[in-house]
């Protein structure tokens, strides 16, 4: 069976200090985090990444011989509020700025909403669009100025939303510096489930070059509404999937996403079932 990396977003596990959440990871033999220290409010207490703090989190980390895989910095990159978007892309490029003393982590986003709620059938229009394109541009260059990676998360509530947005986006970006997550849940809906592998094969053909790291997480629809459940335990097709990555993407970065800790132990042997763990 072909390998992969596997890991888990740091802040689903439940943890007051560095210390055990680091434990927490080696205790369940993942090799690498989604780490978004924002998310992470009850260990770290300020919003400013600077190169002393990068250094201090990043220390035990790698002492603990872990990879972060992703260094998320979650931020609305298209708020309809100017300066509220601009503190926004200002916080990204300081997180662009400390990737190197977080070994290099790809620092990567979702795109945002174009509404302060949320999710708007306006992400959806040319105009929500081309504030992404502005934005994602923006941040591009500088990453490609300051030597960094950084990542976009496509999903169905976005304005980069299906795999012909995502394509579009990349062609007028423009830039060896712009990748991308690829976690298919995000991109199911009532309408495209049921031909999931469909889906996952085109956007994995269509962005082979492209994918840095994949999130694992398996849902389940009820009434149209989706719901996320353990991995494995779900309607996602685990085995199609897994397979499917570690053919096409040998040892490559997967990081659970929304798992609680009672089931890190299920969803990894689900994972172990498909591929092996390196």
């Amino acid at each position: 069976m072909a390998s992969i990396q596997l890991g888990i977003r740091a802040h689903d596990l439940q943890a007051q200090s560095l210390s055990e959440l680091v434990s927490k990871a080696k205790a369940a033999r993942f090799s690498n985090l989604h780490f978004a220290p924002a998310k992470l409010n009850q260990i770290i207490d300020t919003d400013l990444m600077t190169p002393g703090l990068a250094h201090y989190l990043y220390a035990p980390i790698q002492r603990a011989d872990l990879t972060i895989s992703i260094l998320g910095c979650y931020v609305n990159i298209i708020h309809p509020d100017r300066s509220l978007r601009e503190t926004a892309l200002q916080t990204f490029e300081r997180y662009l700025d400390s990737a190197r003393w977080f070994g290099d982590a790809v620092v990567a986003t979702e795109t945002g909403s174009v509404d302060i709620s949320g999710y708007t059938p306006q992400n959806f229009t040319d105009e929500a669009f081309e504030e992404v394109v502005d934005s994602v541009t923006r941040l591009a260059r500088y990453a490609e100025s300051v030597g960094a990676i950084f990542a976009i998360e496509p999903g169905v509530n976005h304005p980069i939303f299906n795999i012909q947005r995502t394509s579009q986006l990349l062609n007028e970006v423009n830039s060896p510096n712009l990748k991308l997550i690829f976690d298919p849940v995000n991109l199911m809906t009532t309408e495209n489930y049921q031909n999931q592998e469909q889906l996952i094969i085109q956007f994995l053909e269509a962005f082979q070059d492209k994918i840095i790291s994949f999130h694992l997480k398996d849902f389940a629809f009820d009434s149209d509404q989706k719901r996320i459940v353990t991995f494995g335990q779900g309607q996602l097709n685990t085995k199609f999937l897994l397979t499917e990555i570690g053919r096409r993407f040998p040892h490559t970065f997967c990081t659970f996403e929304g798992l609680q800790e009672k089931d890190i132990e299920a969803a990894t042997n689900e994972v172990k079932k498909w591929v092996n763990v390196d």
